[in-house]
């Protein structure tokens, strides 16, 4: 790909992130030139990358654009995803770089440790309230420290203090 193509595809400041992407998707639309002069193997592989067709449903034609198919919605949530993502800089190569390393570290245990910690604090907060220290969470007290738990009646028939063998609650 040429320096000028990928600097398109990929600069958040590029011209393509001007556009929104419902302007971008019509233009492509209704300039037949822009899948017609695409070739052959290009266009072949670009039907690939949808999901075939369903059993009874005609063959991909890759001499059709495939934003006047069926397919139109997908692929243009699909663009504005993408539109997002370049405008972001997520399609720059530092970051895609820094995604690859992060993606290494993870694959080696290096986030394990936190992520144990994180969910740690994030379940313990939940059961022992906001700031952690008991008296305003969901069930209140200090974490390890029992509590009676309290009784609802739900149309008579339970009694306090009763066994569940007996109809009761302990």
């Amino acid at each position: 790909m040429a320096a000028q193509q990928k600097r398109l595809l990929t600069a958040a400041k590029s011209k393509l992130t001007k556009l929104e992407p419902s302007e971008l998707s019509h233009r492509l639309r209704t300039t037949p030139a822009t899948w017609s002069d695409l070739p052959l193997p290009t266009r072949q592989h670009l039907y690939t990358l949808l999901p075939a067709p369903r059993p009874g449903e005609a063959a991909h034609d890759v001499d059709v654009n495939p934003l006047m198919t069926g397919y139109r919605t997908y692929i243009e949530e699909e663009l504005g995803e993408w539109h997002a993502d370049v405008k972001g800089g997520l399609e720059a190569k530092k970051w895609r770089q820094q995604a690859l390393e992060a993606g290494r570290v993870r694959g080696e245990g290096g986030w394990e440790e936190w992520r144990d910690v994180a969910r740690a604090e994030y379940w313990g907060q939940r059961e022992v309230g906001a700031g952690g220290k008991g008296g305003g969470g969901e069930l209140g007290g200090e974490v390890g420290e029992e509590r009676e738990a309290d009784v609802v009646v739900v149309g008579g028939g339970l009694e306090e203090g009763g066994s569940v063998e007996s109809g009761g609650v302990q």
